[in-house]
């Protein structure tokens, strides 16, 4: 009878002989890597007609596609040539950045007293607006600076009503205490 501490041995079977699965087939080139310069192998590089590959598609000239494109996300070039980034923004407006200056610091103080997350906002787009008119993208800037003064306006009502409510439900706690006694 054999224990689990007794030394385990093996019986035979496996795989075949020593040696991996054999010599080439009759009639083949000896295979494998060899030593350098020696028979096998797979050849110097380019293969045995020179340097290659496959050639280029019928109706197509050798030598490749040609350079490399722009990189990944690089602006695509306009169909009738020319510059790919378009037409060059106008003239800075300072009248315009002027606006969306003093806007971003009212979305920044609604931000901060009223502690709600549309003075914030606002100010995100007053900053975009301010970039924009820099530019001189005056549409642009006037859209954002439209949108941040809407965004910042409804952050100043919805906190000063929500200040007014609590104002009042505290006056209703202080009279309710006030009454008890």
């Amino acid at each position: 009878m054999t224990s689990v501490h007794d030394p385990l041995s093996a019986q035979g079977g496996g795989y075949g002989p020593p040696g991996g699965y054999g010599g080439p087939p009759p009639g083949a080139p000896p295979g494998g890597y060899g030593p350098p310069g020696g028979p096998g192998g797979y050849g110097p590089p380019g293969g045995p007609s020179g340097p290659g590959g496959y050639g280029p598609p019928a109706g197509y000239p050798p030598g490749g596609y040609g350079p490399p494109g722009a990189p990944y996300g690089a602006p695509l070039p306009p169909a009738g040539g020319g510059p790919p980034f378009g037409p060059p923004g106008g003239a800075p407006n300072p009248e315009l950045k002027k606006q969306a200056t003093t806007w971003l610091i009212v979305a920044g103080v609604s931000a901060f007293f009223c502690t709600c997350c549309f003075g914030l906002i606002g100010a995100v787009f007053c900053f975009m607006a301010m970039q924009a008119a820099d530019q001189g993208n005056i549409a642009d800037a006037e859209s954002k600076l439209k949108w941040g003064k809407i965004i910042t306006i409804v952050g100043l009502v919805i906190g000063v009503i929500g200040s007014i409510v609590s104002v009042l439900f505290y006056a209703a706690q202080i009279a309710a205490a006030l009454g008890t006694h």
